[in-house]
């Protein structure tokens, strides 16, 4: 079964494109268009990674982050940080909050694979 990745950003053309990569890649992906449907969507599929986006409505991807790490059964879950202000994010900062990684936007789909292996390997599993 191939590993899952959610991607919660309020674009949705970031969201047809990004997904579009890992689709071809052989992930599986599904979507969240902002913070609070990204932490009920986690609940609800437990997606072996998250992309999260910081700016976005209802909910920003920093409190979304937070509250996933506040519940047991999705502290563990990997989250990246997918954002376009980069002058203004530090990655050091960033990890210490509590996400595992950082893409800057636009993200070239290389960079974004190459994250997405880092974190939870191959889109399927060996053993599966």
């Amino acid at each position: 079964m191939p590993r899952t990745i959610l991607l919660a950003d309020d674009h949705e053309d970031n969201r047809i494109a990004l997904t579009a990569v890992l689709e071809r890649d052989g992930y599986n992906a599904l979507e969240a268009a902002d913070g609070r449907e990204a932490v009920d969507k986690v609940r609800e599929h437990m997606p072996d990674l998250v992309l999260m986006d910081l700016a976005m409505p209802v909910m920003d991807g920093r409190a979304a982050m937070l509250e996933l790490r506040a519940d047991p059964r999705t502290r563990d879950v990997p989250i990246v940080l997918l954002t376009a202000m980069a002058l203004s994010v530090d990655r050091d900062r960033i990890i210490a909050e509590g996400f595992d990684g950082l893409l800057i936007k636009p993200c070239l789909p290389p960079h974004l694979l190459q994250e997405v292996r880092r974190l939870v390997g191959p889109p399927e599993d060996a053993e599966g």
